[in-house]
């Protein structure tokens, strides 16, 4: 082989990198001969958006202009010599043809095969303090477009101090590139309806004011509506692999998926994927890596929620979860702050939370769905006194790395109220990171805030044990907190774990027609307080709502002094859960 460099002492310096998205239009098109850009005639666009709106096809004969290969050293990029004003409409001609988004569109307000739109992501941040989310907090579940009335993310920023007494540590964007609700193709644009980037930006800045995190959900794992544009540039998507290889069995002459292959998803479009692992895959890794690094350094973005991870199909040599957990580690240093990888899979895959370094893939946390639904299916079907049913529960609530496994709530609107307090008592007693939604109604409200600040004065390194009580009472014990769950119908006395100090009701999940402990004058607790006892009752007229009324959404908690309960034994009524702790 003959070297390049053979007449140099050393080789030459990496060439500079042009940002991409950038000011200036930029496209990887291995299979263009010509390229050019095509520019609507009319003046830039405003953040906001103001001016002549139009679509590739108007009337109006658009400017071109030729683009250039740039280089050895990024071959087959298309570049211009002269860089576009923020707020510019653009697309690209392959050849001649009629004009394409760009596969790194920064903005798209016109929809998903509309014109792009340049962005200048520069903003005044003011997080420079934000050292990262509480690991040990719940993630609220968001979908902006349902979220508030507007279904605007600057709407959602108005409603951050609620999520702060709440007492939520992350809030998880839904998909932000879904344009009508369709699964957009461009991994770096934010949906505009539901404000568009810059604001994404101020809703982050605002979050990490209140303390609150911010993570995004992304796909990788598939090819989404309206992404064959991509194939006129390059080799963007590959077809679906539908084999599956038995273990022990030989590698066939084609490179198979190194996971167990899952079923094929009925709502991919033509039967096409990412390409991860075909010729030119290259490319496309950088494509989805550098988004990445787009949300942590533009959006100061906290983690990514990847879904379906166990569903890539990359055999390359280094997966692409490795890659985006070295653009994450990267992040983390430059930000000086932990950024984190979220995966969504069925199964958990003791690898995918190995790090990169000893040959995992390098992910923080796994949303583990398949265990999801097995502990709300126990939950749900509990049978008082079933001991079968009791050590099922229980290798749940104990099982390893419990710490890096999230587990959520299901719909309210498929649970009863007294139910969901119950799934809310469990999961928040355990050890799993708490994947929530938004409470329904003031009652839940008020007991997900009280068991939330009960949690946080929880040691993370404390040992969780797990006890059978009579009839159908599960205690769950973790560091000075004991969590007493009754899942039958009938009240019961469930015997306490022996303690040096003396057991106190901190939270009493009751029935409407249940009397109190002790009687008390309803009051508004600041949720940083120490939580004394809270007795959550249900009142007349109270009824399931989609968004409560924050402003008296604690109007059901009566926090009182710390209740002493007899030294050995609690009672607790059916369907209900009682919160104690030993200080």
């Amino acid at each position: 082989m003959t070297s390049r460099y053979r007449n140099t002492a050393k080789p030459p310096d990496d060439a500079p990198m042009i940002p991409v998205p950038g000011p200036r239009p930029v496209v990887w098109a291995p299979r263009a001969r010509t390229i050019e850009v095509v520019l609507p005639r009319r003046a830039p666009h405003d953040e906001d958006g103001a001016g002549t709106d139009a679509a590739p096809g108007d009337a109006a004969e658009p400017e071109r202009r030729p683009l250039r290969l740039i280089g050895m050293h990024v071959p087959n990029w298309w570049g211009a010599d002269d860089e576009l004003a923020p707020g510019t409409d653009y697309g690209f001609s392959i050849d001649g043809g009629p004009p394409l988004p760009d596969p790194r569109s920064p903005r798209q307000p016109h929809g998903l095969l509309g014109w792009s739109r340049s962005f200048d992501p520069a903003f005044d941040w003011t997080d420079e303090a934000w050292q990262g989310p509480d690991a040990r907090g719940a993630v609220l579940d968001v979908d902006v477009t349902t979220f508030t009335p507007e279904g605007t993310l600057d709407a959602a920023a108005a409603r951050l101090d609620a999520l702060s007494a709440l007492g939520v540590a992350v809030v998880e964007l839904r998909t932000i590139g879904s344009v009508a609700g369709v699964l957009c193709p461009h991994l770096y644009t934010v949906c505009e309806e539901i404000g568009g980037p810059r604001a994404l930006q101020r809703f982050v800045d605002a979050a990490h004011a209140h303390g609150i995190g911010v993570s995004l959900g992304v796909a990788y794992h598939r090819a989404a509506p309206g992404a064959a544009f991509l194939e006129a540039y390059a080799p963007y998507l590959a077809p679906l692999r539908t084999r599956r290889r038995t273990p022990g069995s030989p590698l066939p002459s084609l490179p198979l998926r190194d996971e167990p292959a899952a079923d094929v998803p009925a709502d991919l479009p033509s039967g096409r994927r990412i390409n991860l692992d075909r010729a030119g895959s290259r490319e496309v890794h950088d494509w989805v890596v550098d988004s990445a690094e787009r949300w942590f350094d533009d959006f100061h973005v906290d983690a990514l929620r990847i879904a379906r991870v166990q569903d890539l199909a990359d055999a390359s040599p280094v997966h692409l979860l490795v890659e985006v957990a070295r653009t994450a580690d990267a992040a983390s240093l430059a930000h000086g702050r932990p950024v984190r990888l979220v995966g969504e899979c069925e199964t958990a895959e003791p690898r995918l939370l190995v790090p990169a370094e000893q040959g995992g893939r390098g992910l923080g946390t796994l949303w583990v769905r398949g265990l999801e639904r097995s502990f709300h299916a126990l939950v749900a079907g509990a049978r008082e006194g079933d001991a079968t049913w009791f050590n099922a529960l229980s290798r749940i609530l104990t099982m390893p790395d419990a710490a890096q496994i999230m587990l959520g709530l299901e719909s309210t609107e498929r649970v009863d109220e007294d139910g969901q307090a119950i799934v809310t008592a469990l999961l928040l007693a355990s050890a799993f990171v708490p994947r929530l939604e938004e409470p329904a109604t003031d009652r839940l409200r008020a007991w997900t805030s009280t068991l939330l600040g009960l949690r946080r004065a929880v040691r993370d390194d404390a040992v969780l044990i797990v006890r059978r009580g009579p009839g159908g009472v599960v205690l769950v014990q973790r560091g000075n907190v004991v969590t007493v769950v009754n899942v039958g119908p009938h009240p019961r006395t469930a015997l306490l774990p022996s303690s040096r100090r003396a057991w106190s009701v901190a939270a009493r999940w009751s029935s409407p027609s249940e009397p109190a402990d002790a009687p008390g004058p309803p009051r508004a607790v600041d949720p940083a307080d120490r939580p004394g006892t809270a007795d959550i009752r249900g009142t007349a007229g109270t009824a399931a709502r989609s968004r409560p009324d924050h402003a008296s959404a604690r109007h059901d908690l009566e926090p009182l002094a710390p209740a002493p309960v007899d030294e050995s034994s609690v009672r607790v009524a059916g369907r209900s859960a009682v919160v104690l702790t030993s200080r």
